[in-house]
């Protein structure tokens, strides 16, 4: 299912084109991606194949809410972002996942597109939630900007990683 695209003030939101698989690989395949993004891997092919499994996502007619993003700035891929429901949500809630492109960081993408999700929150009838390795310091900071109303620990059955759950405002 594609998603819908949108603009805030200095990005664009909308589906990713195959020309992105360059610029995915250089996100994906960096250290701090790896370290705290639940699946990713040092593996090109691996990360060659979930790019590819966007484009499965856009074609595909299944009910569940799955919307993938590319963030671009004047045509160029900055982010990735994801709302979508997931095991660890429930029927009212979808959870963001983003990564940051390693030349983009710092420099306020993020905080732009978690604002514009936050102020259009109510057309989705849906809480946002995050699920976040507890020492991933940096994406708390920023889920801190949006507001977050609870937390909890929860554990990952089929690996036993744990990670915090958070609701946000």
């Amino acid at each position: 299912m594609l998603p819908p695209t949108y603009q805030t003030e200095n990005y664009t939101l909308e589906p990713y084109q195959p020309k992105d698989l360059k610029r995915y690989l250089e996100m994906s395949m960096d250290r701090d991606v790896i370290a705290f993004m639940g699946g990713a891997t040092d593996d090109i092919k691996t990360e060659e194949s979930m790019f590819n499994k966007i484009f499965e996502i856009y074609r595909s007619n299944e009910k569940r809410w799955f919307w993938v993003w590319a963030v671009y700035r004047d045509q160029e891929l900055c982010a990735h972002l994801e709302l979508k429901e997931t095991k660890d949500t429930t029927e009212n809630e979808l959870e963001i996942v983003y990564m940051v492109h390693p030349r983009e960081r710092r420099k306020g993408i993020m905080k732009e597109v978690l604002h514009f999700l936050k102020i259009n929150q109510h057309l989705w009838k849906r809480r946002i939630t995050a699920t976040i390795y507890p020492e991933n310091d940096i994406s708390f900071q920023l889920l801190m900007t949006w507001g977050i109303e609870r937390k909890a620990l929860i554990t990952d059955k089929e690996t036993g990683e744990t990670f915090s759950k958070v609701w946000l405002r």
